[in-house]
């Protein structure tokens, strides 16, 4: 068996091998053991809702320490504080990295759920159920599936399960190809990602290409590709519902700040 060798492959071999292990908590449940455990837990926040807000521009605003094309890219910060200027600068909705390569955890989605009110996505590089659960538990009220990441006897089941436990789905889609299997697996929000994630090259063209395959009915978040309010504008100007924002904020001196800067300057 060849080693994997793009950033995704790398990612998606050690998720396996950490739910193959069984280091991953989960198993199986009943109906009736999934009905009253959801029972238990606070209604998800209506991540479809924020997106449609009668704000412009909408952004998604994204907490995250390193990446594997980056590296660090601020250590040791705070989850909770940083989402919360974020809400305050003016977010929509929240996404946190929940994954190792990101230096992230779920207990990052469950201290900024406690802590914000805006809608939490949980980022992850989900392939089961159990995921999903897990991210429902820790407070998200939205899931990312990576089309991608995802054959297409998998990817309906995680959307409908997703819907069933009341989490929204950012379906991602990174060509045209993808958005089809995206919408056809029931994805009521597809993203579209300037990044390649298997060389994790940026080109916010492809994002705005995308858009125009996204029926009006359907919401649409372009990700990635966002240095500043240059290109914040570029994806207001081409429609898009919603811009989901990362590494430039969490560069930034002040990510809240820089936020608020960018929205003020965006028509």
């Amino acid at each position: 068996m060849s080693e994997p060798t793009t950033y995704l492959d790398r990612i998606l071999a050690a998720k396996r091998s950490l739910l193959a292990t069984g280091r991953h908590q989960g198993g199986n449940w009943t109906e009736a053991q999934l009905d009253a455990e959801l029972a238990a837990l606070p209604p998800c926040r209506d991540f479809a809702a924020a997106l449609r807000q009668a704000v412009r521009p909408r952004v998604i605003a994204e907490f995250k320490r390193a990446s594997p094309s980056l590296g660090p890219i601020r250590q040791g910060a705070d989850a909770a504080a940083i989402c919360s200027d974020y809400v305050r600068a003016g977010a929509v909705a929240v996404s946190v990295l929940a994954d190792s390569h990101f230096d992230g955890s779920l207990e990052d989605v469950r201290q900024v759920s406690a802590a914000v009110s805006v809608p939490v996505l949980c980022k992850d590089f989900i392939l089961d159920r159990r995921q999903i659960l897990d991210a429902r538990r820790a407070g998200a009220d939205a899931v990312l599936l990576i089309v991608a990441a995802l054959p297409a006897p998998s990817l309906r089941p995680l959307v409908e399960f997703a819907h069933r436990v009341g989490l929204a789905v950012l379906c991602e889609a990174h060509d045209p190809h993808e958005v089809d299997r995206a919408l056809a697996a029931g994805a009521r929000i597809i993203g579209g990602n300037a990044r390649d994630l298997r060389t994790f090259a940026v080109d916010l063209q492809r994002a705005i290409a995308l858009r125009k395959l996204v029926p009006p009915a359907f919401s649409y978040v372009a990700e990635s590709g966002v240095h500043g309010p240059e290109q914040l504008q570029q994806l207001v100007d081409a429609g898009v519902d919603a811009t989901l924002v990362g590494s430039a904020l969490m560069s930034a001196e002040d990510p809240g700040a820089a936020l608020a800067s960018w929205l003020a300057a965006v028509r």
